[in-house]
């Protein structure tokens, strides 16, 4: 799986859906925005972000990636155990976390915000959430 071949792949996809990308990030900001969430900035990450910012609207399969700007904004407070809010899917009907492994990886669950629902592990690592997204996205984001 390689992700940034993944995302490259995504973007014409998006630009067709009419998802509005915004502009990627540096390493530096994205580095420092991750710090202050508790949880380091995986290779994975610096990879999504230098290659794509977020974006202001939602997809043709109605995920949206968030700016670094809403992902430190909704994760205010104390860490989450399950990691780091970073998109979500039918406007909040479920948002997806980065959770760091020990092995450096973010793992990627899906979280329905409901009390007593914990999140579900959708990828073990943001490569393989890309790849399946490319390939069978309902996989990833109807959880």
């Amino acid at each position: 799986m390689d992700l940034s071949a993944d995302l490259r792949a995504l973007l014409p996809r998006w630009r067709i859906d009419g998802a509005d990308m915004l502009p990627p990030s540096d390493p530096a900001h994205i580095e420092a925005v991750f710090s202050r969430l508790g949880q380091p900035a995986t290779a994975e990450v610096l990879t999504l972000y230098t290659t794509l910012g977020g974006m202001a609207t939602m997809d043709g399969e109605f995920w949206r990636l968030w700016s670094l700007g809403e992902v430190e904004r909704a994760n205010q407070g104390p860490p989450s155990e399950w990691g780091v809010q970073f998109a979500d899917f039918l406007t909040h009907s479920h948002v997806f976390r980065l959770r760091t492994t020990d092995s450096g990886q973010s793992e990627v669950f899906a979280d329905s915000l409901q009390l007593g629902s914990p999140p579900v592990r959708v990828a073990a690592s943001l490569s393989e959430f890309f790849a399946l997204y490319l390939q069978r996205p309902e996989q990833v984001l109807q959880r």
